[in-house]
Protein backbone atom coordinates (compact mmCIF):
# COMPACT_ATOMS: atom_id res chain seq x y z
CA UNK A 1 0.00 0.00 0.00
CA UNK A 2 1.42 3.33 -1.21
CA UNK A 3 2.04 6.38 0.22
CA UNK A 4 -1.82 8.60 -0.69
CA UNK A 5 -2.10 11.85 -2.42
CA UNK A 6 -4.67 13.95 -0.38
CA UNK A 7 -5.01 17.23 -2.43
CA UNK A 8 -7.84 19.78 -2.17
CA UNK A 9 -7.71 21.97 -5.12
CA UNK A 10 -8.63 25.95 -4.85
CA UNK A 11 -8.93 27.74 -7.93
CA UNK A 12 -8.31 31.12 -6.94
CA UNK A 13 -8.92 32.65 -10.24
CA UNK A 14 -12.60 31.31 -9.73
CA UNK A 15 -12.49 33.18 -6.46
CA UNK A 16 -11.42 36.22 -7.81
CA UNK A 17 -14.44 36.40 -10.36
CA UNK A 18 -17.18 35.45 -7.76
CA UNK A 19 -16.00 38.14 -5.86
CA UNK A 20 -16.37 40.65 -9.22
CA UNK A 21 -19.41 39.12 -9.80
CA UNK A 22 -20.83 39.69 -6.31
CA UNK A 23 -19.90 43.35 -6.38
CA UNK A 24 -21.73 43.75 -9.70
CA UNK A 25 -24.60 41.86 -8.56
CA UNK A 26 -25.29 43.91 -5.64
CA UNK A 27 -23.51 47.39 -6.16
CA UNK A 28 -22.10 47.38 -2.82
CA UNK A 29 -19.03 47.32 -0.83
CA UNK A 30 -18.01 43.86 0.29
CA UNK A 31 -17.06 42.19 3.21
CA UNK A 32 -14.65 38.96 2.36
CA UNK A 33 -15.46 36.66 5.36
CA UNK A 34 -11.84 35.08 5.73
CA UNK A 35 -12.12 33.71 9.54
CA UNK A 36 -10.95 30.56 10.70
CA UNK A 37 -7.87 30.58 7.89
CA UNK A 38 -10.80 31.36 5.14
CA UNK A 39 -13.17 28.73 6.18
CA UNK A 40 -9.64 26.21 6.23
CA UNK A 41 -8.75 27.45 2.66
CA UNK A 42 -6.36 29.44 3.12
CA UNK A 43 -7.20 33.06 4.31
CA UNK A 44 -3.79 34.53 2.86
CA UNK A 45 -3.53 33.25 -0.78
CA UNK A 46 -7.11 33.53 -1.00
CA UNK A 47 -7.16 37.32 0.18
CA UNK A 48 -3.97 38.38 -1.43
CA UNK A 49 -5.91 37.01 -5.04
CA UNK A 50 -8.66 38.93 -4.27
CA UNK A 51 -7.60 42.28 -2.30
CA UNK A 52 -7.76 44.82 -5.45
CA UNK A 53 -11.64 43.09 -5.68
CA UNK A 54 -13.28 43.80 -2.29
CA UNK A 55 -13.43 46.41 0.08
CA UNK A 56 -13.06 44.78 3.49
CA UNK A 57 -11.94 42.21 4.87
CA UNK A 58 -13.30 40.59 7.86
CA UNK A 59 -11.90 37.93 10.34
CA UNK A 60 -13.13 36.29 14.06
CA UNK A 61 -9.72 37.44 16.42
CA UNK A 62 -7.02 40.46 16.58
CA UNK A 63 -4.66 37.81 15.58
CA UNK A 64 -6.54 36.72 12.15
CA UNK A 65 -6.12 39.77 11.62
CA UNK A 66 -2.12 40.52 12.50
CA UNK A 67 -1.84 37.72 10.22
CA UNK A 68 -3.71 39.44 7.48
CA UNK A 69 -1.55 42.44 7.87
CA UNK A 70 1.88 40.80 8.67
CA UNK A 71 1.30 38.94 5.16
CA UNK A 72 0.82 42.25 3.21
CA UNK A 73 -2.84 43.05 3.46
CA UNK A 74 -3.25 46.49 3.90
CA UNK A 75 -7.18 46.63 2.87
CA UNK A 76 -9.54 47.59 6.14
CA UNK A 77 -9.65 44.76 8.14
CA UNK A 78 -12.84 44.07 11.12
CA UNK A 79 -12.79 41.80 13.81
CA UNK A 80 -16.36 40.45 13.45
CA UNK A 81 -16.02 38.77 16.79
CA UNK A 82 -15.64 40.09 20.25
CA UNK A 83 -12.05 41.33 21.02
CA UNK A 84 -11.10 42.65 25.04
CA UNK A 85 -10.32 46.04 25.39
CA UNK A 86 -7.16 45.01 25.58
CA UNK A 87 -6.22 44.45 22.57
CA UNK A 88 -7.27 48.09 21.19
CA UNK A 89 -3.48 49.00 21.27
CA UNK A 90 -3.01 45.96 19.46
CA UNK A 91 -5.55 46.83 16.68
CA UNK A 92 -4.36 50.50 16.46
CA UNK A 93 -0.92 49.63 15.75
CA UNK A 94 -1.84 47.45 12.64
CA UNK A 95 -5.11 49.74 11.80
CA UNK A 96 -7.39 47.10 12.72
CA UNK A 97 -11.51 47.90 12.87
CA UNK A 98 -13.05 45.84 16.26
CA UNK A 99 -16.42 45.29 16.48
CA UNK A 100 -18.18 46.57 19.52
CA UNK A 101 -20.48 44.40 20.80
CA UNK A 102 -21.64 45.22 24.41
CA UNK A 103 -21.84 48.58 26.56
CA UNK A 104 -18.57 47.22 28.77
CA UNK A 105 -16.38 47.42 25.98
CA UNK A 106 -17.67 50.54 24.55
CA UNK A 107 -16.74 52.27 28.00
CA UNK A 108 -13.69 50.61 28.45
CA UNK A 109 -12.13 51.77 25.23
CA UNK A 110 -13.33 55.34 25.20
CA UNK A 111 -9.63 56.40 25.79
CA UNK A 112 -8.39 54.41 22.93
CA UNK A 113 -6.96 57.70 20.74
CA UNK A 114 -7.17 56.24 16.66
CA UNK A 115 -9.15 53.01 17.57
CA UNK A 116 -11.84 52.22 14.59
CA UNK A 117 -14.88 50.64 15.23
CA UNK A 118 -18.04 48.90 13.87
CA UNK A 119 -21.02 48.61 16.38
CA UNK A 120 -22.33 45.65 16.49
CA UNK A 121 -26.42 44.95 17.43
CA UNK A 122 -28.20 42.30 18.47
CA UNK A 123 -31.41 42.19 16.16
CA UNK A 124 -32.61 38.46 17.34
CA UNK A 125 -29.06 36.45 16.63
CA UNK A 126 -28.55 36.47 20.47
CA UNK A 127 -25.11 36.29 20.89
CA UNK A 128 -23.16 39.49 21.13
CA UNK A 129 -24.29 42.66 20.24
CA UNK A 130 -25.65 45.61 22.19
CA UNK A 131 -29.32 45.71 22.26
CA UNK A 132 -30.80 48.06 19.82
CA UNK A 133 -32.66 50.09 22.12
CA UNK A 134 -29.31 51.15 23.37
CA UNK A 135 -27.70 52.05 20.22
CA UNK A 136 -28.50 55.32 20.23
CA UNK A 137 -26.82 55.62 23.78
CA UNK A 138 -23.25 53.87 22.81
CA UNK A 139 -23.35 56.03 19.34
CA UNK A 140 -22.74 59.12 21.70
CA UNK A 141 -20.70 57.81 24.41
CA UNK A 142 -18.31 56.90 21.56
CA UNK A 143 -18.87 60.28 19.73
CA UNK A 144 -17.66 61.83 22.98
CA UNK A 145 -14.58 59.76 23.18
CA UNK A 146 -11.38 59.52 21.01
CA UNK A 147 -12.52 56.44 19.09
CA UNK A 148 -14.06 56.34 15.92
CA UNK A 149 -17.29 54.90 14.44
CA UNK A 150 -16.97 53.48 11.04
CA UNK A 151 -19.50 51.30 11.18
CA UNK A 152 -22.96 49.64 12.40
CA UNK A 153 -24.06 46.37 11.64
CA UNK A 154 -25.96 43.20 12.44
CA UNK A 155 -26.36 39.39 11.81
CA UNK A 156 -29.03 36.76 10.51
CA UNK A 157 -29.42 34.16 12.40
CA UNK A 158 -31.87 32.34 9.62
CA UNK A 159 -31.25 34.10 6.37
CA UNK A 160 -30.72 30.38 4.64
CA UNK A 161 -34.59 29.70 5.55
CA UNK A 162 -37.18 29.61 2.61
CA UNK A 163 -39.01 31.51 5.44
CA UNK A 164 -38.19 35.17 5.41
CA UNK A 165 -40.06 35.89 7.89
CA UNK A 166 -37.50 36.07 10.74
CA UNK A 167 -34.86 37.75 8.87
CA UNK A 168 -37.16 40.27 7.46
CA UNK A 169 -37.98 41.40 11.14
CA UNK A 170 -34.15 41.62 12.04
CA UNK A 171 -34.37 44.10 8.96
CA UNK A 172 -36.88 45.97 10.39
CA UNK A 173 -35.43 45.95 13.79
CA UNK A 174 -31.94 47.15 12.45
CA UNK A 175 -33.50 49.79 10.17
CA UNK A 176 -35.89 51.44 13.08
CA UNK A 177 -32.44 51.24 15.34
CA UNK A 178 -30.14 53.03 13.02
CA UNK A 179 -33.38 55.76 11.91
CA UNK A 180 -32.18 57.38 14.86
CA UNK A 181 -28.89 58.12 14.28
CA UNK A 182 -27.15 61.68 12.72
CA UNK A 183 -25.55 61.49 10.19
CA UNK A 184 -25.96 57.68 9.11
CA UNK A 185 -24.38 58.45 5.53
CA UNK A 186 -21.40 58.72 7.08
CA UNK A 187 -21.11 55.09 8.73
CA UNK A 188 -20.90 52.11 6.89
CA UNK A 189 -24.20 49.60 7.59
CA UNK A 190 -24.32 45.84 6.47
CA UNK A 191 -26.11 42.84 7.87
CA UNK A 192 -26.02 40.81 4.36
CA UNK A 193 -24.28 37.70 4.89
CA UNK A 194 -24.12 35.14 2.04
CA UNK A 195 -27.94 33.54 2.74
CA UNK A 196 -29.02 37.09 2.86
CA UNK A 197 -27.44 38.23 -0.50
CA UNK A 198 -28.85 34.85 -2.01
CA UNK A 199 -32.27 34.99 0.01
CA UNK A 200 -33.18 38.14 1.51
CA UNK A 201 -32.33 40.87 -0.92
CA UNK A 202 -34.10 43.48 1.32
CA UNK A 203 -30.46 43.16 3.23
CA UNK A 204 -28.82 44.16 0.39
CA UNK A 205 -30.84 47.02 -0.80
CA UNK A 206 -30.98 49.47 2.36
CA UNK A 207 -27.39 49.02 3.88
CA UNK A 208 -23.85 50.03 2.40
CA UNK A 209 -22.07 46.67 2.74
CA UNK A 210 -22.51 43.14 2.31
CA UNK A 211 -20.02 40.13 3.58
CA UNK A 212 -19.56 36.84 2.23
CA UNK A 213 -17.57 33.89 2.55
CA UNK A 214 -18.99 30.79 1.52
CA UNK A 215 -20.27 32.57 -1.82
CA UNK A 216 -16.30 33.36 -2.44
CA UNK A 217 -16.07 29.56 -3.30
CA UNK A 218 -18.96 29.36 -5.22
CA UNK A 219 -20.38 27.12 -2.24
CA UNK A 220 -24.06 28.23 -0.90
CA UNK A 221 -25.27 28.07 2.73
CA UNK A 222 -27.81 25.03 2.21
CA UNK A 223 -28.52 22.57 -0.78
CA UNK A 224 -31.98 24.53 -1.02
CA UNK A 225 -30.63 27.99 -2.24
CA UNK A 226 -28.03 25.84 -4.57
CA UNK A 227 -30.78 24.49 -6.43
CA UNK A 228 -33.82 27.22 -6.54
CA UNK A 229 -31.83 30.07 -6.15
CA UNK A 230 -28.82 29.87 -7.64
CA UNK A 231 -26.63 32.83 -9.07
CA UNK A 232 -25.74 33.10 -12.65
CA UNK A 233 -21.95 32.92 -13.52
CA UNK A 234 -20.93 31.69 -9.85
CA UNK A 235 -17.80 29.70 -9.87
CA UNK A 236 -17.24 26.26 -7.66
CA UNK A 237 -13.83 26.96 -6.79
CA UNK A 238 -13.01 23.76 -4.94
CA UNK A 239 -12.36 19.83 -6.18
CA UNK A 240 -10.96 17.21 -4.01
CA UNK A 241 -9.41 13.99 -4.99
CA UNK A 242 -7.09 11.36 -3.37
CA UNK A 243 -5.73 7.62 -4.64
CA UNK A 244 -6.76 3.79 -4.98
CA UNK A 245 -4.71 2.25 -2.61
CA UNK A 246 -5.77 -0.93 -2.77
CA UNK A 247 -8.16 -2.89 -5.18
CA UNK A 248 -9.43 -6.48 -3.60
CA UNK A 249 -12.37 -8.84 -4.71
CA UNK A 250 -14.32 -9.83 -1.84
CA UNK A 251 -16.73 -12.27 -2.59
CA UNK A 252 -20.99 -12.27 -1.57
CA UNK A 253 -21.74 -12.14 2.47
CA UNK A 254 -18.38 -10.05 3.00
CA UNK A 255 -18.92 -7.30 5.63
CA UNK A 256 -17.45 -3.79 5.08
CA UNK A 257 -15.15 -2.07 7.55
CA UNK A 258 -16.02 -1.16 10.97
CA UNK A 259 -19.13 -2.55 12.48
CA UNK A 260 -20.01 -4.71 9.31
CA UNK A 261 -22.03 -1.49 8.57
CA UNK A 262 -22.25 -3.13 4.83
CA UNK A 263 -22.50 -6.74 3.79
CA UNK A 264 -22.28 -7.41 -0.09
CA UNK A 265 -25.05 -8.83 -1.69
CA UNK A 266 -22.61 -10.36 -4.31
CA UNK A 267 -18.80 -10.83 -5.65
CA UNK A 268 -17.54 -7.73 -5.26
CA UNK A 269 -14.90 -5.74 -6.34
CA UNK A 270 -13.43 -2.81 -3.65
CA UNK A 271 -11.14 0.01 -4.04
CA UNK A 272 -9.72 1.32 -0.54
CA UNK A 273 -9.73 5.34 -1.07
CA UNK A 274 -6.20 7.03 0.67
CA UNK A 275 -9.19 9.74 2.98
CA UNK A 276 -11.21 9.24 5.90
CA UNK A 277 -12.29 11.63 8.40
CA UNK A 278 -8.93 12.44 9.86
CA UNK A 279 -8.68 14.28 6.39
CA UNK A 280 -12.02 16.15 7.36
CA UNK A 281 -14.49 13.36 5.12
CA UNK A 282 -17.16 13.77 7.49
CA UNK A 283 -18.36 9.99 9.00
CA UNK A 284 -21.63 10.48 8.61
CA UNK A 285 -21.33 10.35 4.83
CA UNK A 286 -20.74 6.39 5.32
CA UNK A 287 -22.85 3.91 3.36
CA UNK A 288 -24.47 7.24 1.64
CA UNK A 289 -22.13 9.36 -0.41
CA UNK A 290 -20.30 8.76 -3.72
CA UNK A 291 -16.76 9.37 -5.26
CA UNK A 292 -16.26 9.90 -8.33
CA UNK A 293 -13.82 8.68 -11.06
CA UNK A 294 -14.06 9.88 -14.94
CA UNK A 295 -17.63 11.17 -14.03
CA UNK A 296 -18.90 7.68 -13.06
CA UNK A 297 -20.23 7.72 -9.73
CA UNK A 298 -18.80 4.67 -7.24
CA UNK A 299 -20.80 4.51 -3.53
CA UNK A 300 -19.12 4.02 -0.28
CA UNK A 301 -19.49 1.16 1.32
CA UNK A 302 -19.18 0.53 5.11
CA UNK A 303 -17.81 3.30 7.52
CA UNK A 304 -15.40 5.64 6.64
CA UNK A 305 -12.38 5.73 8.65
CA UNK A 306 -9.90 7.84 9.84
CA UNK A 307 -7.21 7.56 6.93
CA UNK A 308 -8.96 5.45 4.06
CA UNK A 309 -12.47 5.25 2.48
CA UNK A 310 -13.46 1.99 1.09
CA UNK A 311 -15.96 1.72 -2.63
CA UNK A 312 -17.46 -0.63 -4.53
CA UNK A 313 -15.77 0.04 -7.50
CA UNK A 314 -15.95 -1.54 -11.77
CA UNK A 315 -12.81 -3.17 -13.76
CA UNK A 316 -12.06 -0.30 -15.07
CA UNK A 317 -9.81 1.22 -12.00
CA UNK A 318 -7.51 0.19 -10.34
CA UNK A 319 -4.41 0.95 -7.72
CA UNK A 320 -3.42 4.76 -8.48
CA UNK A 321 -6.62 5.88 -10.01
CA UNK A 322 -7.60 9.39 -9.04
CA UNK A 323 -10.62 9.29 -7.27
CA UNK A 324 -12.86 12.71 -6.97
CA UNK A 325 -14.07 13.03 -3.12
CA UNK A 326 -15.68 16.80 -3.38
CA UNK A 327 -16.63 19.18 -6.82
CA UNK A 328 -19.70 20.47 -7.63
CA UNK A 329 -21.74 17.32 -8.34
CA UNK A 330 -20.27 15.83 -5.18
CA UNK A 331 -20.58 19.03 -3.41
CA UNK A 332 -20.10 20.96 0.23
CA UNK A 333 -23.98 21.23 0.45
CA UNK A 334 -24.79 17.96 -0.91
CA UNK A 335 -21.94 16.80 2.24
CA UNK A 336 -23.74 19.13 4.97
CA UNK A 337 -27.57 18.24 4.14
CA UNK A 338 -26.24 14.57 4.62
CA UNK A 339 -24.55 15.20 7.94
CA UNK A 340 -27.29 17.38 9.01
CA UNK A 341 -24.74 20.43 9.04
CA UNK A 342 -23.79 23.86 7.93
CA UNK A 343 -20.93 23.84 4.66
CA UNK A 344 -19.20 25.94 6.84
CA UNK A 345 -18.45 22.88 9.31
CA UNK A 346 -17.82 20.49 5.97
CA UNK A 347 -15.19 23.02 4.78
CA UNK A 348 -13.31 23.99 8.22
CA UNK A 349 -12.61 20.18 8.48
CA UNK A 350 -11.68 20.00 5.04
CA UNK A 351 -9.04 22.95 6.38
CA UNK A 352 -6.62 19.89 8.10
CA UNK A 353 -2.94 20.07 7.08
CA UNK A 354 -3.29 17.00 6.42
CA UNK A 355 -5.16 17.35 3.30
CA UNK A 356 -3.29 19.29 1.18
CA UNK A 357 -4.33 22.65 -0.67
CA UNK A 358 -2.76 23.29 -4.14
CA UNK A 359 -3.91 26.53 -5.32
CA UNK A 360 -4.15 26.90 -8.59
CA UNK A 361 -4.42 30.28 -11.09
CA UNK A 362 -2.28 33.30 -10.65
CA UNK A 363 -1.14 33.93 -7.05
CA UNK A 364 -1.08 37.72 -6.42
Amino acid sequence: MKHSKRILEIDLDSIADNVVLLKKITGKKILACVKCDGYGLGAIPVSKKIEKHIDWFGVATVDEAVALRKSGIIKPVLVLGPAPASEAKKAIDYNISLAAASMDFINKIQSARNLSVHIKVDTGMGRIGILPQHLNEAVRIIRKSKVKIEGIFSHFSNSENPDRFFSLKQIKIFSEALSVIPARSKIITHIANSGGIVNVPESVESFSMVRTGLLLYGVYPTLFLRVFKKISGLRYALKGTAEILLVRDVPAGSAISYGGTYVCSKDTRIAIIGIGYGDGLDRSLSNRFFMKHNDKLFPVRGRICMDQTILEIDQTLDEGSKIVFLDQELSVEDMAQMCNTVPQEILTRFGVSRLKKVYLGKRN
